[in-house]
């Protein structure tokens, strides 16, 4: 068992060896041609063919991820689209998922100014504040939810992982209807009563369970519901949910 665990771990320490011998390649050769220095976020080989890898790198100015498709030696870079085929259904998936989040993040960077103002712009008290269970984290991860969506269900459940990396900000909205409407108001007028972070979570999982049915919601948190929902549907910036958003806080200035 040893000797397995540490072929294991010499396997493991070679893959990582050659995947940072590959980024670097990568990085070289695009401020050879371009004098840009750019930092690698990922790198991942195809399933299907050995001889290419996907690297994900960022720009130091703009800070959009940009993926690109590379030869195992790093002479051939070539940036990824999302028209990708392969024969490996598991190599289309990986490149299209990998580019989809790409773009949603140079999306969100891009509109940055008017997603801090977004946010901002929200009534005071209207966002369920949940504090990281690490101490001393700075990022701030706002969440725009709505209560009936399955993909909300799911997101939800993976807030303790959130909760480990960011402090959360949820922001409930009604796209899908009255009854997201009547739960979102439900969580708004309950949520006063929770005290804790862990009383917060309790209580979004409690509404946003799927037999739960709201029954006492009151017309102002109606009201303050849907006018929350259609600023955020107004502004074009968010086409669906769950949305999520690191608060890009601005630079001091000296």
């Amino acid at each position: 068992m040893r000797r397995l665990f540490c072929a294991l771990s010499l396997c493991a320490g070679l893959l990582g060896a050659v995947e940072s011998k590959i980024g670097q390649a990568v990085v070289d050769l695009i401020d050879k041609e371009i004098h840009k220095k750019v930092s690698v976020l990922e790198v991942k080989p195809l399933k299907s063919n050995k001889e290419f890898q996907v690297v994900v790198v960022e720009d130091p100015d703009t800070k959009y991820h940009i993926p690109l498709l590379v030869d195992k030696n790093a002479d051939l870079v070539m940036g990824l689209t999302n028209i990708f085929f392969s024969k490996s259904k598991q190599d289309t998936e990986f490149v299209q998922d990998l580019y989809h989040s790409t773009q949603s993040h140079n999306f969100k960077q891009q509109n940055s100014t008017a997603l801090n103002a977004l946010f901002e712009g929200l009534p005071k008290g209207y966002t369920i504040d949940l504090k990281s269970t690490t101490p001393g984290v700075k990022k701030n991860l706002y969440i725009i939810s709505d209560p009936k969506c399955p993909h909300c269900h799911h997101e939800l459940e993976q807030i303790d992982k959130r909760l480990k990396e960011a402090n959360v900000h949820m922001v409930l909205v009604g796209f899908l209807g009255h009854e997201s409407t009547l739960k979102a108001a439900d969580i708004l007028k309950q949520v006063k009563k929770a005290h804790s972070t862990q009383d917060k979570v309790d209580l979004l999982q409690k509404v946003y369970a799927i037999a739960y049915k709201p029954t006492d919601a009151p017309d102002d948190k109606i009201q303050e519901v849907e006018k929350v929902t259609k600023k955020i549907l107004d502004t074009g910036l968010v086409k669906g949910v769950p949305f999520l958003y690191e608060y890009q806080a601005k630079a001091n200035k000296k």
